[in-house]
């Protein structure tokens, strides 16, 4: 039965090839591979160890690309902005602003999984042999945050460590910079963009497996899952669109009241059409053009700041899907793994959530990453990320209107306290 069940995958893989070949999107195959997946599993339950190897080279696989992905990224920000005198200004407000909606993104979701206990109750066999760690002190937790051995820290998968290394590295290349020395620099730059654009192909290579890796991960967990996990699946789908909405309307509407200075609902308004990209087409980085458009067209904010923070807002903070998506499913996770969390884990999962933000990049898939690398820094399966792809896809749509509202709203806020704000364009019809 187990060969004939690796057979049968084989055969459910090229269906979804072929599916892939006549352009059916990338949510579709997805959700396709599910179904197929469930199906499997009950069909040979209990006899998809061999179908399970898929799933777990491709779990293997998404973690290898964290620590490169989040290096690359973080210093070729930092390098982007040219100098420390911008990035203590314009760059500095604008990262202040973004991490804000990220952390108020992060409590969102935290309180909407504390409200409705979400994994609590659920039986469900985590597929990986998981210890509970002892909890280390406070005092330890901040130590450990910062590197000792990056290639240590890489290969125990230590993200935070790796985060201040590189931000302290685009730190020291800005430096250079300043000092008169960017010839030095530039053969730097030139390579951290390369490996940047090579690492985001492969990225890109390894994400585009989710259907194929969802359908056998599925189908080997489906054994070990009873009806009760259904419903928290769904609830974790729904709780990301009341996040969503709590966080486009309420959160951001209050950000722009308190520091811009303008009407709310004339900003939403506005921004409307660019929420709606946003929400469509699933990509923060494709929004950019429309974004800085609206920003600079319809809103009155200055050319430059328009075309450094909405960029900048797609390549971190990302309430949505670095936020509350990762929070929620982290939550989830640990209470379904029985693990006693308290208001320390909660802090340091915010904190581990606004870091990995740094790093995250706006295209179709980006949740998936943030929630593999927090899952990692948290300790956690990351097997548990593939099963929850499937409900990923469908989420993307809110989380993304979030994350380029966000952006949006960021780069409105940052030319108010530049005085880089055409109140006259703003409050125009």
């Amino acid at each position: 039965m187990q060969f004939i069940a690796v057979l049968v995958t084989l055969v459910l893989f090229y269906i979804l090839h072929q599916m892939k070949k006549r352009d059916m999107s990338f949510g579709i195959r997805v959700i396709t591979g599910a179904i197929a997946g469930l199906i499997l599993g009950f069909i040979f339950r209990g006899s998809t160890e061999y179908v399970s190897i898929f799933g777990s080279i491709y779990a293997r696989l998404l973690y290898a690309m964290v620590i490169p992905l989040l290096l690359t990224v973080i210093v070729r920000t930092m390098l982007n902005t040219g100098s420390l005198t911008k990035l203590r200004s314009v760059g500095l407000k604008s990262v202040g602003i973004l991490s804000l909606h990220n952390v108020m993104g992060s409590v969102v979701g935290l309180i909407l999984a504390a409200i409705f206990k979400i994994g609590q109750g659920v039986h469900f066999d985590v597929p990986v042999d998981s210890e509970i760690k002892e909890v280390p002190t406070v005092a330890e937790t901040i130590t450990n945050f910062f590197p000792s051995n990056i290639v240590s820290n890489a290969a125990e998968g230590q993200i935070v460590p790796i985060i201040i290394f590189s931000v302290l590295v685009g730190v020291a290349a800005l430096r250079l910079i300043e000092s008169g020395k960017e010839e030095t620099v530039r053969p730097f730059a030139d390579f951290i963009n390369s490996f940047a654009e090579v690492i985001f192909k492969l990225t890109s290579m390894i994400t585009s497996l989710t259907p194929y890796a969802v359908l056998a991960l599925m189908a080997n967990a489906v054994g070990r899952v009873d009806s009760t996990a259904i419903a928290p699946f769904i609830l974790i789908l729904v709780l990301n669109y009341v996040a969503s909405a709590i966080h486009i309307f309420l959160g951001t509407g209050i950000l722009v009241s308190a520091f811009a200075k303008v009407n709310p609902l004339t900003y939403f308004k506005k921004v409307w059409p660019v929420t709606m990209i946003g929400f469509t087409t699933q990509s923060s980085m494709g929004a950019i053009p429309a974004n800085v458009e609206n920003l600079t067209e319809k809103q009155g904010v200055s050319e430059e700041i328009a075309s450094f923070t909405a960029p900048l807002g797609a390549t971190m903070g990302m309430p949505g899907c670095a936020g509350f998506w990762p929070v929620i499913n982290a939550i989830f996770v640990a209470n379904v793994m029985g693990l006693a969390w308290g208001p320390t884990e909660y802090a340091k999962l915010i904190l581990v959530a606004l870091l990995v933000s740094l790093g995250t990049v706006g295209v179709p898939g980006t949740a998936t990453i943030t929630t593999t690398a927090l899952f990692a820094a948290m300790g956690l399966p990351l097997e548990m990320v593939v099963l929850l792809a499937p409900i990923s896809t469908l989420a993307d749509m809110g989380r993304t209107a979030t994350n380029v509202t966000a952006a949006n709203s960021s780069a409105l806020i940052v030319a108010a306290s530049e005085n880089k704000l055409n109140r006259e364009a703003f409050n125009r019809a």
